[in-house]
């Protein structure tokens, strides 16, 4: 019997060691973490909201990325820690559910443990079209429903904010003008793409979009819509089909070969590859190569 309590004391002690052990180690983690150290810590779901976040931030706040670099954001779903890490963060950032929808799905929760929910394309994205982003107005104003969220979360650094803002609204009136100089003199405006992500960008510069796919580039066209694509090329003197950057070329490249043109790259920039990111490209890079590309699409 006394065999018994001792062997069950010494458990009791070990049990209350090891939890004593957990709560010391988490306790290091959390105080370690930026969270702990005062900094925002912002999750966003892709590539531009990443991007204009990071630029707005800079070092004043620990931004992060849902969608992993070379993955098509249409239709990601996240994994089971990732929705955890949000639920841990003080902000999340998404588009619009027609971009993320189970992100939307996040939103209760979230607000329950008192993380920021950030819609930022709310009032922007019109007909379920999310591509905002492509034109660069639409992209500042973007931006400002970030920038607004992260002021009033973080009054203290608003200062620093603020010039960050000022800076990229710069940045996005100067690739506007560079759009509206290079491309307003070009007499060809058709533009034939992987899927349906530049129609923002075509109505801003008066550019006709012709798709391969719809919104989502996961569509399948008919042989049907092929042929007829192929007919629209021949006729209008379409010289090159845009493929993209993180979506298969098979569509792209079938098509310019039955109508006998070339192909060049149009990025939707919805995400970047590891190699983009090794070079140092980030959103206004990657859209300078897509004017030079239009510019030899159109010009020829």
């Amino acid at each position: 019997m006394k065999y018994k309590k001792t062997t069950y004391l010494l458990l009791c002690l070990l049990i209350v060691s090891m939890i004593f052990s957990f709560t010391a180690c988490s306790y290091k983690t959390r105080t370690e973490s930026p969270k702990a150290k005062g900094r925002l810590v912002i999750y966003t779901t892709f590539y531009p909201l990443y991007d204009f976040t990071k630029k707005i931030v800079q070092d004043t706040a620990d931004v992060k990325i849902i969608v992993p670099a070379g993955v098509e954001p249409h239709d990601f779903e996240p994994s089971l820690k990732q929705v955890a890490d949000i639920h841990e963060a003080d902000m999340f950032i998404y588009l619009d559910p027609c971009m993320e929808p189970w992100a939307e799905k996040l939103k209760d929760t979230l607000t329950q443990k008192e993380v920021i929910v950030v819609k930022a394309g709310a009032g922007i994205v019109q007909n379920n079209d999310p591509h905002i982003w492509l034109d660069p107005i639409l992209a500042k104003k973007l931006s400002h429903k970030i920038y607004d969220a992260i002021v009033m979360a973080d009054k203290d650094n608003k200062d620093v904010y603020e010039q960050n803002m000022a800076k990229l609204d710069d940045m996005f009136d100067e690739l506007d003008e560079v759009f509206k100089a290079e491309l307003s003199g070009l007499v060809a405006k058709d533009i034939v793409t992987t899927h349906d992500a530049f129609g923002y960008l075509a109505e801003r510069y008066g550019l006709n979009k012709i798709p391969i796919t719809g919104i989502s580039p996961q569509q399948e066209p008919s042989p049907k819509k092929m042929a007829e694509l192929v007919d629209i090329c021949k006729q209008k003197g379409i010289k090159y089909i845009f493929t993209e950057a993180l979506s298969s070329p098979k569509l792209s490249e079938s098509l310019a070969e039955e109508a006998g043109v070339k192909t060049l790259v149009l990025n939707p920039i919805g995400g970047l590859t590891q190699e983009q990111i090794k070079k140092g490209k980030d959103y206004f890079s990657l859209m300078r190569e897509n004017l030079e590309n239009l510019k030899i699409a159109l010009s020829e």
